[in-house]
C-alpha cells in the first residue's frame, strides 16, 4: 500500500530535494517489504520485490543483498554470487554483504573464498561483529582452534557489545572442556545483555556439563524470564523437566512455546515425545495433524540439528575438497580490492595478535555477578555442544 501511495510522488510542483526524499522512502518501503517476505520464508515472492526495487532504484547495496539472499535460499548459487559481488562493490563498508557471501562460500566448501571474503569485510568494516563471529566459527569448525580464539578475541576488542561473539567463543571452550573459560565468557555476555535467550542456553549447557540439574533448570528459567519469546528455551526446559518425570509442566511449556512460535519444529517433536511417554495416543494424533498442517510432515520425526549438520558437512567437505580454487568472482574481487588470498589452512588477521588468555582473565567472575546463584566448578566432558548459529539470511531493518 505504501509503495502504491508513493508511486506518483516526486513530480510536478515538487522540487528535486523533495522528489529525492520520496524516492528514498519508496526504496525503503520496497526493501522493508522484501525483507518481511524473506524472513517469513517466501523467498520467491521476496526475490520479485527486490528485483522490482532494483529496477526502480538502481544499485542499492541493501537491495542487492536482499536479492542475493533470496537466490541463495532458492539454491541459485551462481546468481547469488553475482548479486553479492554487486552489493559489495556498491558499498564496501556493507558488513552484512561480506558476511553473508562468506557464509555461502563456506557452506559450499569454498573455504579459501570464505576466508578471503571475511578478511575483506573486516578490512572495510572492522566493527561488524557478525563478520568476526562467522570467521571465527568457520575456523573452529575446521579444527583451527587457536586461530578461532584469536579471531574471537580480536572481534571482542573491536566490537565489545556484540554478545554473540562471547556466546560462540564460550561454545568453543565448552566443547573443548575448558569450563572456567566458558563460564567467564558467558558471564561477560550476560553482564552486557541478559535479554538474549541464546546466552542463557549456553549457561545451561555449562551447568549440564557439571551434572548440576538445579543449575541447568535455573539458567533455563532465568532465560525465559529475560527472553520469553525464545522458542528453543521452552523446548530445552521441557526436555529437562521430562527427565524428572514432570510431564504436565513440560507439556504446558511446549504448548506455550507453540503459541509463541508455531513454526518452531523442535517444539512439535518434544511435545510428541511427552505424549508418547504418557501413552496419550489421542494427543499424538492431534499433534500430528497440527504438524502436518504446518509443515506437511510427521511430528514424530526428529528435526535436523541445523548447526551440527552444517558443522559435519563442513568437516566432510574439508576432507573431500581440500584447497579448492577460488570462484572467479571472488578472485576478481580480491584482485580489485587488494585482498590477501591465503594459501594455507590457518589465517591470522593483520595487526597485533590479541592475548586471549589475558582477555579471559580480565573477564573473570562467577554467575553471582549477574544473578544470585553460584555454581561450583566441576569436570567437563567433551561431547558435542551446539554452536551459536550465524544468521546470514535474515535481514534487519
Amino acid at each position: 500500500e505504501g509503495l502504491v501511495r508513493t508511486a506518483g510522488m516526486g513530480h510536478g510542483t515538487f522540487d528535486g530535494s523533495i522528489a529525492s526524499a520520496r524516492d528514498d522512502r519508496r526504496a525503503f518501503l520496497a526493501h522493508a517489504l522484501g525483507t518481511l517476505e524473506l524472513n517469513a520464508g517466501r523467498a520467491s515472492v521476496a526475490r520479485d520485490v527486490f528485483r522490482e526495487g532494483l529496477e526502480a532504484h538502481g544499485n542499492s547495496s541493501w537491495m542487492l543483498l536482499g536479492a542475493a539472499l533470496c537466490e541463495r535460499r532458492l539454491g541459485k548459487e551462481v546468481a547469488a554470487r553475482a548479486l553479492f559481488e554487486r552489493s559489495v562493490y556498491a558499498d564496501r563498508k556493507h558488513g552484512h554483504a561480506w558476511q553473508a557471501w562468506g557464509v555461502m562460500e563456506e557452506r559450499a566448501g569454498n573455504f579459501r573464498a570464505a576466508k578471503t571474503l571475511f578478511e575483506g569485510g573486516i578490512k572495510y568494516c572492522p566493527r561488524h561483529g557478525a563478520l568476526w563471529q562467522a570467521y571465527a566459527t568457520m575456523e573452529s569448525r575446521l579444527g583451527n582452534f587457536d586461530v578461532a580464539r584469536n579471531l574471537f578475541a580480536a572481534g571482542i576488542k573491536k566490537c565489545p557489545k556484540h554478545v554473540p561473539l562471547y556466546q560462540a567463543w564460550a561454545c568453543l571452550e565448552l566443547r573443548g572442556g575448558y569450563l572456567a573459560a566458558a563460564k567467564m565468557l558467558i558471564s561477560a555476555a550476560l553482564s552486557r545483555d541478559s535479554s538474549q535467550g541464546a546466552t542463557w542456553r549456553v549457561a545451561a549447557k555449562i551447568e549440564g556439563k557439571q551434572e548440576n540439574s538445579k543449575g541447568t533448570e535455573a539458567m533455563l528459567r532465568k532465560g525465559l524470564e529475560n527472553d520469553p519469546n525464545h522458542a528453543q528455551l521452552y523446548c530445552d526446559l521441557a526436555d529437562h523437566l521430562v527427565t524428572f518425570g514432570k510431564y504436565s509442566e513440560a507439556r504446558l511449556l511446549l504448548e506455550t512455546g507453540l503459541e509463541i512460535d508455531p513454526l518452531h519444529a523442535p517444539l512439535y517433536h518434544s511435545l510428541a515425545e511427552v505424549e508418547a511417554m504418557v501413552f496419550n495416543l489421542e494427543g499424538l494424533s492431534i499433534l500430528n495433524k497440527r504438524a502436518s498442517a504446518v509443515f506437511n510432515s510427521n511430528a514424530l520425526v526428529p528435526p535436523i540439528d541445523s548447526s551440527n549438520a552444517w558443522g559435519n558437512k563442513i568437516k566432510m567437505r574439508k576432507i573431500m575438497s581440500g584447497n579448492k580454487n577460488l570462484p572467479s568472482k571472488v578472485a576478481a574481487l580480491a584482485t580489485d580490492l587488494d585482498l590477501r588470498i591465503d594459501e594455507g589452512s590457518s589465517v591470522t588477521v593483520g595487526g597485533e595478535e590479541p592475548d586471549f588468555s589475558a582477555m579471559l582473565e580480565g573477564m573473570k567472575g562467577d554467575y553471582e555477578d549477574v544473578f544470585d546463584i553460584f555454581v561450583p566448578e566441576g569436570t567437563a566432558g567433551n561431547e558435542d555442544v551446539e554452536e551459536v548459529v550465524v544468521k546470514d539470511d535474515l535481514i534487519n531493518f
